[in-house]
Parts: C-alpha cells; sequence; structure tokens
C-alpha cells in the first residue's frame, strides 16, 4: 500500500521506516521544516500504517518483519538512505515475549539488511546504551567500548548491530538512551513523570539507574544532520548529561512546577529485565563531527524546550 504522490527519481531519496513511531514523528516533522526538499531530497514514510502521517510526504507500507515485502517494497524505491527507527523497545515486555522480540528487533532488521544490499542503501540504524552492562567505572562508554548486554532487549539490539557491521553496506549506528518529549500518543519517561505528578501519585523512583536522557526532536536533528555529513560507523547520539532516573524525575518536576516532595529515592525496584547501573554515553565523538553546528541539549535544555512548544504542533 502507498499513496499517489509521485517521487523525483533524480533525486536523493531518504524512507524513514517506523515513520509513525516517536523518533520517526519528529524526524519526518523536522523533514518538513529544514528545508530538505530545497536540497533535492525526497523524504518518504514508511510504517505499517499512515493514519497520523503528513499526507504530503509519499508513503510505503513496510512490515520488517515479512522479508518479501521489506525487500521488495526497498527495491521498488530504490533509496538512498533508509533509517530504521522501527523496533520493540519496551525492556521488559522483550523478556517476556522473546519470541516477538527476535521478530522484530533481530529478524526485522535482517530483512532491511536484506533490502538495502540489493539496492546498495545506506542503513541508518537505531540502537541502546543498553548494549552496555553498566560496570565501567564512571560509565561515560566510548564507541569503541565492548558491549555485554543484560536482557534480552539489549541483546537483539546488539545481535542487530553486529549484522550490520559484518554486512556489505554503508552504515550508520546511533546508540541513544531515555528518549523524552512530547508524544500525542504514548508516555514515555518525562511525560510519564509530569502526568502522575499533576495527578499527586506519590512516586518512588531508582538512584541506581544512570542514563544520558535524549531529547527526541533534538535526537532527530542530530541524525539528520550526520546523514548530511554522511558519517559512518558508531556514533552516541544521547542528551550532554549523565543521571539517574532519580534526578532525572526531580529536574522535570522541578521545570514544570510540579511537587518534587511526591518523588522519593528507592533502589528496591523489581522489574522483568535486568538493567546496566550506569549506561551513560560519552558523546565527544558526535561533538567532534558537529562542531557548533547543532547544541547537543542536556536535560535542562531539554525540558525548557518541552515548555515552549504546544503538542498541537506536533505528532499530527
Amino acid at each position: 500500500m502507498k499513496n499517489n504522490i509521485r517521487i523525483d527519481k533524480n533525486s536523493e531519496k531518504i524512507i524513514i521506516i517506523g515513520a509513525n513511531g516517536f523518533l520517526g514523528s519528529y524526524l519526518m516533522a523536522l523533514s518538513n521544516k529544514s528545508g530538505i526538499k530545497e536540497q533535492n531530497i525526497t523524504v518518504i514514510a514508511s510504517d505499517l500504517e499512515n493514519s497520523h502521517l503528513d499526507p504530503n510526504f509519499p508513503f510505503y507500507r513496510i512490515d520488517i518483519t515479512n522479508a518479501r515485502n521489506t525487500i521488495r517494497e526497498i527495491h521498488e524505491i530504490q533509496p538512498d538512505v533508509v533509517i530504521l527507527t522501527a523496533s520493540m523497545t519496551d525492556v521488559d515486555q522483550c523478556e517476556v515475549n522473546k519470541k516477538l522480540a527476535k521478530k522484530v528487533n533481530i529478524d526485522g532488521p535482517k530483512n532491511v539488511i536484506n533490502g538495502c544490499e540489493k539496492t546498495d542503501s545506506k542503513l541508518v540504524f537505531m540502537s541502546t546504551d543498553f548494549v552496555f552492562d553498566g560496570t565501567k567505572e564512571g560509565g561515560l562508554y566510548k564507541e569503541t567500548d565492548v558491549p555485554n548486554p543484560l536482557s534480552y532487549y539489549a541483546s537483539t539490539k546488539y545481535k542487530a548491530e553486529l549484522m550490520i557491521q559484518n554486512s556489505d553496506l554503508d552504515y550508520l549506528i546511533c546508540r541513544t538512551a531515555v528518549l523524552y518529549g512530547w508524544n500525542r500518543w504514548k508516555l514515555n519517561f518525562v511525560t510519564w513523570i509530569i502526568d502522575q505528578l499533576k495527578r499527586n501519585t506519590q512516586l518512588s523512583i531508582v538512584t541506581d539507574q544512570i542514563n544520558s536522557p535524549t531529547y527526541v526532536e533534538n535526537l532527530a536533528e542530530i541524525i539528520l544532520k550526520l546523514v548530511d555529513k554522511n558519517a559512518k560507523g558508531i556514533y552516541h547520539t544521547a542528551g550532554d548529561c549523565a543521571l539517574s532516573r532519580y534526578e532525572i524525575a526531580l529536574e522535570t518536576a522541578d521545570c514544570f512546577n510540579l511537587n518534587r516532595d511526591l518523588i522519593q529515592p528507592t533502589t528496591d525496584l523489581i522489574q522483568n529485565a535486568l538493567r546496566p547501573e550506569n549506561a551513560s554515553l560519552d558523546i565527544s565523538k558526535l561533538k567532534s563531527i558537529i562542531g557548533s553546528e547543532i547544541a547537543i541539549f542536556d536535560l535542562k535544555h531539554g525540558l525548557n524546550r518541552m515548555t515552549k512548544i504546544k503538542l498541537s504542533s506536533i505528532n499530527r
């Protein structure tokens, strides 16, 4: 299934697979604003359905778990770049339903790789800080550090990374962490904190899980800039900070003028999947290629940005 918008065969073509998702929707919105069309670049949306997508973008239905469909559609489009954001990201559900997690997070990327190899397309793959076990003193993992995933989710993402690295593709692997920002359809950690505090709910938030929270709009901007610069290999594309979930919750409460006294620290949280204690990411390599062209947000910067934009302006 696709819409009838014609694609300029002479333009550079970028497919965003998972265009309805959290990151995918921001990539689509930013593509509409950033003057990409003026650069003779055609951005193509792809997902299981297109009910939430801007009708002005070409759309192709791609189910990455269906090898025949995925390879056929990529071959028809002949893209220069494929950005794969579609993934099963619920860490605990991946532990419970390993069959589905494998189908989406391992078999799916394998099908996309096969499609890209047939069209000689560059693959941009979104991965996670959870590929690391969190035992490095002080955290701040570099791209050269050796992954050791603790959960099934993390294992699927790392296996997908290895498949991509062992392929013949031109690729870019972007590891990110704790995406936050406004989303019309699904809560993330920050918007969940806001929602719960507005309801005056008492919260127990862990102090022993440290990550680099990443503002989703900033990440979308970074990814498009890396594509523009033809960056290759592995990059850590995360927020410019390292905070515990408890610290993230407190900063969120303060920024949105909510009651921080409702937030209590804990180290006693039972979850299906193991999490790394400190998986914060070193983004020096990212800074070296982007320089001053794009500011990489810390949490305070990202939260302040959220206070200045309306939900109605995104995730249409």
